[in-house]
């Protein structure tokens, strides 16, 4: 007699009446650690249901395994699980040491701190199948993020202010010693190590280029001399055209985003042909300094990415700001895209966790959230320089502090400015002008495969 049973990728016709055609965890026991009122940990056993894991089952190896691990502090020493069979075999598990085979049922709590021999027999007692059972528990908390000290370099040390981006598997920092901007790179997987990325134009960079450089898709763009330039490695220039704008201030997977001399936003696909870009509110609401931006594609359309772009207006003409000026912008680059202006999100008496004003400041999209640090609060704001990582998780509303994103425990916070990047490898990097420090980081469940 024979049977089908299903494999991952076909079906596989096995002879014999019997078989294992589905694994699930019912119930497990899970150490679950939170914060009380007084900011003290604490710890509790929480019993989930584990039913969402899916476990693989390979027919030909006889291996049954989860892919997806399942929390840290589950207690892989007491499951509930249900074995589902073909042609209602029957399932026992095979005890270590001895080889004796129990019956078992979805009420008997089952040890899968090791991996177990289950044993079918079919229902007329005739043939019986074994397979492995394993059972991956993560021995990372999925939402602590690990920090690391990756290097100091004197050159980055030297710097005034910087900023960082992630091209070609590097890190290619720009930075500005008052006179001029140079560049450094090093490896994503180094940070101790920084050489110079030597310029191909004429002259030097001014003092203030590094804060106009942005980057759409695998390349690098700034103004220098009237002219747009592009680059795929920070150092090797093109020139693509002389456009009428005045700096760029943000990109997108798709376009070019600048400001005119009159203050106005345009945006360009390819850097010569360049279109004004609508607004839903005043250009006196545009920043005017310490301009960052970060660009996320949307979850819902391949084909469109969320721009914002943050800065502080003119600290003279604007003196009571307390807070900076956000925008927004959904870049539709589909088939039929729509154009959609950018959103300035308002702040008012209501809005509780506005980005405060802070000098030098720098984001960079992280996972699912968008991250932003600060140098010292621009009067009246009294913000302290670098007293956190501030996280937004709806797109540049608002700005918390958030228990999983942190600054690093040994960071030096006298720090003339600091950079945000993310890098391929989903490692957050800050950048540190003044003391040269270089901190590397990781959310653990971005690092799992």
């Amino acid at each position: 007699m024979v049977s089908c049973l299903k494999d991952e990728n076909d079906d596989k016709t096995l002879y014999g009446d019997t078989g294992i055609k589905s694994f699930v965890i019912n119930s497990m026991s899970v150490s679950m650690t939170t914060k009380s009122s007084k900011g003290e940990d604490s710890t509790y056993t929480a019993k989930l249901s584990g039913s969402s894991i899916k476990f693989s089952i390979d027919q030909n190896r006889r291996e049954i395994y989860n892919p997806d691990s399942l929390p840290k502090g589950t207690d892989a020493t007491r499951l509930l699980v249900t074995v589902g069979t073909v042609n209602n075999g029957i399932v026992g598990i095979k005890m270590p040491g001895s080889g004796e085979i129990r019956s078992i049922t979805s009420k008997d709590t089952l040890d899968f701190s090791t991996p177990r021999t289950l044993v079918v027999m079919s229902n007329d007692g005739k043939s019986t199948r074994e397979y492995t059972v394993t059972v991956n528990v993560h021995r990372q908390k999925a939402s602590d993020f690990v920090w690391a000290m990756a290097g100091r370099s004197d050159a980055i040390a030297a710097f005034r202010a910087l900023r960082a981006f992630e091209i070609g598997g590097r890190i290619v920092v720009f930075g500005s010693d008052g006179e001029k901007t140079a560049a450094l790179q090093t490896g994503i997987g180094d940070g101790a190590v920084w050489t110079p990325v030597g310029q191909n134009i004429a002259g030097t960079l001014g003092a203030d280029a590094y804060s106009g450089i942005v980057k759409k898709g695998d390349r690098l763009y700034m103004m220098h001399g009237g002219k747009l330039m592009s680059s795929a490695d920070g150092g090797n220039w093109d020139a693509v055209a002389t456009p009428a704008v005045k700096r760029l201030v943000a990109a997108s997977g798709d376009k070019l985003f600048a400001i005119d001399a009159e203050g106005r936003m345009k945006a360009s696909r390819d850097g010569v042909s360049w279109t004004a870009d609508e607004m839903d509110s005043g250009a006196d609401l545009l920043p005017a300094s310490d301009v960052c931006y970060a660009c996320t594609p949307l979850r819902v359309n391949d084909n469109m990415d969320l721009v914002v772009m943050m800065g502080n207006r003119d600290a003279t003409a604007f003196s009571a700001d307390t807070t900076a000026v956000v925008w927004g912008k959904i870049d539709d680059y589909g088939k039929n895209a729509v154009r959609l202006p950018w959103a300035y999100y308002t702040v008012d008496s209501n809005s509780r966790y506005a980005m405060p004003r802070l000098a030098g400041m720098s984001m960079t999209a992280y996972g699912e959230v968008l991250l932003a640090v600060g140098g010292k609060g621009i009067a009246p704001c009294r913000t302290a320089a670098y007293d956190r990582i501030y996280t937004s998780a709806d797109g540049g509303i608002t700005w918390k502090d958030d228990v999983s994103y942190q600054m690093p425990g040994g960071i030096d916070k006298s720090a003339a400015a600091m950079a945000l990047v993310t890098d391929g490898e989903r490692h957050l990097w800050i950048v540190c002008a003044g003391t040269g420090q270089v901190w590397r980081g990781r959310l653990n469940k971005l690092g799992w495969k």
